[in-house]
């Protein structure tokens, strides 16, 4: 290779080390910005919430809401993306406070809007209110208890001692467990038998398509069989189609 075609070479790799380069730092900018406006929502309480609802698939009727975290910001940050950062700057415990906080005070708030219907919130497993916290929450809205289900979503296993304080906490003031996402990662029979929640919320995976698949209809089959005959109520996430529902 003579000198020219050489230091043409060189001149063209440093080209694209230097975009590649240039490209590192626009995403390390980006990311240093999404996760500077993550702890702008937590640290102001910038949440709202949808609430889904979970029909009855029997009536039709709506029998329950599944309040759905979002931020009250432009853009809007997605769920993930929160979660995300606050796990790597350990902020996940202030978006638990947070959101059962928010919840039941919208839920005060239009209690007769929602009627007598259910509030499903999501908890994060291994970060439970600790007992000021809690016992704060219990002050303001001791009444709305009964109204609540506590959803548990088991992608990392839970601690014994968080499984005991879940259980102490419904049986004092009366709020439900249900777990989320069932059929996927730690949530299994092993998980029912722990928790023995009021509700099971079998996995969209497993559903979606269902009807094309006869393995998984008898395996979501014998979730639901196994969740009736031990007094929990099984909840289908996801469904979208007649032939899901069927």
């Amino acid at each position: 290779m003579d000198e020219a075609m050489f230091k043409k070479r060189s001149a063209k790799n440093t080209r694209r080390s230097s975009v590649h380069l240039n490209e590192e730092r626009d995403m390390q900018r980006v990311d240093e910005s999404v996760r500077q406006l993550v702890h702008e929502v937590i640290d102001g309480n910038m949440f709202k919430y949808a609430f889904q609802p979970i029909v009855d698939a029997r009536t039709g009727e709506i029998y329950a809401y599944e309040a759905l975290m979002r931020t009250n910001t432009q853009p809007m940050l997605s769920p993930l993306a929160v979660l995300k950062y606050a796990t790597l700057d350990k902020k996940l415990y202030d978006i638990e406070r947070a959101t059962l906080n928010n919840v039941f005070a919208i839920l005060k708030k239009k209690k007769d809007e929602l009627e007598d219907k259910k509030i499903f919130i999501n908890s994060i497993p291994g970060y439970h209110l600790d007992e000021t916290d809690f016992a704060k929450l219990k002050r303001r809205y001791k009444d709305l208890f009964d109204r609540v289900v506590i959803e548990i979503t088991e992608q990392t296993e839970m601690e014994d001692e968080g499984v005991a304080v879940l259980k102490r906490r419904s049986s004092d003031v009366g709020f439900e467990v249900a777990i989320d996402d069932f059929g996927s990662g730690y949530s299994n029979t092993s998980s029912l038998l722990r928790f023995l929640p009021h509700y099971v919320k079998i996995d969209r995976m497993l559903i979606t398509g269902i009807h094309e698949d006869t393995k998984r209809q008898h395996f979501v089959k014998n979730i639901i069989d196994f969740a009736h005959d031990n007094g929990f109520m099984a909840l289908a996430e996801g469904v979208e189609t007649s032939e899901e529902l069927t």
